[in-house]
């Protein structure tokens, strides 16, 4: 009876090797397959930043040249419309006159 008993635990200590092992080599395969579901999901994330970044800049370059455009011939409207306006040297030498020898 003593080697039935030997025999049963025996056999049952091996199920739990069994077991274990099985648990082991379960958890090694989910730890594989976590770590590539996570190195997929950085290199995603990675590319749709990269993509979004890219994006944006070459919106900011595009309204950056806009505004620069627009700077530009609205400086140039200035210039030709300061050139293109008539002295009047008698006012201003009045004007002067005014300010600075006014009594």
């Amino acid at each position: 009876m003593a080697e039935k008993e030997t025999d049963v635990i025996e056999h049952l200590l091996g199920l739990e090797h069994e077991a274990a092992s099985l648990l082991l080599e379960a958890q090694t395969a989910a730890d594989k397959r976590l770590i590539e579901s996570r190195t997929k999901a950085e290199e995603l994330y990675k590319k749709q930043y990269s993509e979004l970044i890219s994006s944006a800049e070459q919106v900011l370059k595009e309204e950056c040249d806009k505004i620069t455009k627009k700077h530009n011939e609205d400086f140039v409207s200035y210039q030709n419309k300061i050139s293109a306006s008539e002295k009047d040297i008698s006012a201003f030498n009045a004007l002067l006159d005014k300010l600075f020898f006014a009594e």
